[in-house]
């Protein structure tokens, strides 16, 4: 392993975090070298391992800078009493911010999904798994107090989280497509993504009876 270098610029960890991330969702970990995220970077191989021991340490860098916020933010919310339809509103608010403020993620997460998780050590997976059932525990919950139907809470999370990941994750096909069949695929800013799987999931979650168009938060984005 090459000695470490002096002390770096300000900024270089970032640079390396920001290079590595298009590399690896681009190329995925395996075809991803130290060499290319170097070049990416614009600095020496030195100075990537004067922060990261290897490889593997800086994508699960990666992984954890993403998840750990944001699991932390989803724990905060529901630590906040609150009727259980008010905090799932708040949770996708969140959860699409933070999708929207890393996008740079995204392909690396399917990348991921696609490999079945193989990179993911136990940590990264219990970041994962905190958001998993931060969601799915709001879900239950409001099923328990009579205020959401009973429902799979896994399959309430997915149908909640599945559009939003594929909507951003096909932008570049869909680009591709208004450019060569001038087919006009509106695009929907983060408010109406918000207020979109909202109301998907006030329908989704209505107890029978009930019209499922509004909630106590209605469609406004709490908590953003």
């Amino acid at each position: 392993m090459p000695a470490r270098p002096s002390a770096p610029p300000p900024g270089t960890r970032a640079r390396i975090l920001a290079a590595a991330a298009g590399e690896f969702g681009a190329r995925g970990f395996d075809a991803t070298t130290v060499d290319r995220i170097a070049r990416r970077a614009r600095v020496n191989k030195a100075m990537i391992y004067y922060h990261f021991q290897n490889k593997r340490a800086l994508y699960t860098a990666i992984v954890r800078d993403h998840f750990t916020p944001v699991a932390e933010r989803l724990a905060a919310i529901v630590a906040n009493p609150a009727p259980p339809d008010e905090q799932l509103d708040r949770l996708i608010a969140a959860i699409v911010e933070s999708l929207e403020a890393s996008t740079y993620f995204l392909p690396i997460f399917l990348r991921e999904i696609a490999d079945g998780g193989v990179h993911l050590g136990l940590e990264e997976l219990d970041r994962i798994a905190r958001i998993f059932a931060t969601v799915t525990g709001v879900i239950a919950d409001g099923a328990r107090q009579k205020v959401f139907r009973p429902i799979h809470p896994a399959l309430a999370h997915f149908t909640l989280i599945g559009p939003l990941v594929m909507y951003r994750a096909s932008a570049p096909m869909r680009a591709r497509i208004k450019a060569i069949r001038h087919v006009d695929i509106q695009e929907a800013d983060s408010d109406a993504i918000v207020q979109h799987l909202q109301m998907v999931a006030r329908r989704m979650l209505a107890l029978d009876g009930a019209s499922g168009a509004g909630g106590a938060s209605g469609a406004s984005g709490v908590g953003r």
